[in-house]
């Protein structure tokens, strides 16, 4: 299998977008349940974020159809997706990395943020050396949201 990893163009909005949509529907409605995930994708708030935030997008390819993405925002990994169907296969410890090696050439500490229900995500961090260093209340999606740290080693 052939794996890239590579800055996302204007050219991949629409592919991202829908990656997105079926991803966030069957990743979060276990802890945010189908009406809110109904209401986030359905006002558009998915597609907006993704053309907002191409510039700062980084995709992973997998025999040239991108499997998943990343927004960095400064020191912040503000969004990671992988295609649902596609958990597990070491898709996204690769562009985790990624995005870290690139981060810790600026920065010394980096932040993520995720749903504190999400226990696949929030293992997934901690299995990749994220230390959880605070809990607090989200208003705008209603829900507990868990911050991470990791440091340069």
């Amino acid at each position: 299998m052939m794996i890239q990893i590579r800055k996302a163009s204007p050219a991949d909005v629409e592919t991202l977008i829908v990656l997105s949509r079926s991803t966030i529907r069957a990743s979060y409605r276990p802890f945010l349940g189908d009406e809110a995930v109904e209401a986030f994708v359905g006002r558009g708030a998915v597609d907006q974020y993704v053309a907002d935030h191409i510039e700062q997008s980084t995709v992973i390819v997998a025999d040239g159809a991108i499997v998943g993405y990343a927004v960095c925002k400064g020191n912040v990994i503000d969004l990671m997706l992988i295609n649902q169907q596609l958990h597990r296969r070491g898709f996204g410890t690769r562009l985790l990395q990624h995005c870290e090696a690139a981060l810790f050439r600026y920065y010394r500490e980096l932040t993520l943020e995720s749903f504190a229900d999400n226990d696949q995500a929030n293992n997934f961090y901690l299995k990749n050396g994220w230390q959880n260093v605070e809990r607090y209340f989200d208003r705008q999606s209603g829900v507990d949201k868990l911050v991470f740290r990791k440091s340069a080693s």
